[in-house]
């Protein structure tokens, strides 16, 4: 299932990938790639077995009603009231395994930041807004800090590592950014540092 934005070969995650941009640029929906798509559109190889985007709050329910015949909604935060976050899958997929998208309304700071701050690059052969280099490496880090005995906490600090040592990012804004967070800002020094490659590519 897991599928690589850098493969030509369409597999589950590239047709689902096609169908949500396909009614994000119908719709005229403000969004942002995130997550581990995003990685791969800004070149660090990164697999995954499902598609996470931000949509703004203004957006979510119109593109929703154009998704409605090829998707069902699985999951809903809050239950009631506005939704910070919905999970869709296609109503053809017959099993919880199948390819999952989540499109998040920005709920916070950082978040509207990362929409905020979008840039264009190309994943699956498409151009598409993808949150900055800069953001992935705050919203990995704060995904770590979020829950740092997860199982999957030490993965969300080596992706914060990789993007900084495997694409140009700007140090130096990243460090202002975090400043008013010392737990933040110590990941990120913990990142900078890490040995996986050369910090030549900084800026």
């Amino acid at each position: 299932m897991a599928d690589d934005p850098t493969e030509k070969r369409a597999r589950p995650v590239r047709r689902r990938f096609t169908q949500i941009l396909d009614a994000l640029e119908k719709t005229g929906a403000r969004y942002a790639l995130c997550g581990a798509t995003a990685m791969g559109a800004h070149g660090v190889r990164r697999f995954t077995e499902d598609l996470d985007f931000f949509v703004d709050d203004r957006d979510l329910e119109r593109l929703l009603e154009m998704l409605a015949k090829a998707f069902r909604e699985v999951a809903r935060e809050p239950k009631e009231g506005p939704p910070s976050q919905v999970r869709i899958r296609a109503r053809r997929a017959k099993s919880a395994a199948s390819v999952d998208i989540d499109l998040m309304v920005p709920v916070d700071a950082a978040e509207a930041w990362a929409l905020a701050s979008s840039v264009r690059a190309k994943a699956f052969d498409r151009k598409v807004d993808v949150i900055s280099a800069e953001a992935l490496v705050v919203l990995k880090l704060r995904a770590y800090l979020s829950n740092p005995d997860a199982p999957k906490a030490q993965v969300h600090r080596a992706d914060a590592a990789r993007i900084l040592h495997e694409t140009r990012v700007d140090i130096a804004s990243l460090r202002r950014f975090v400043a008013s967070d010392p737990a933040l800002a110590a990941q990120l020094e913990y990142a900078v540092t890490a040995q996986e490659m050369p910090p030549r590519r900084h800026k």
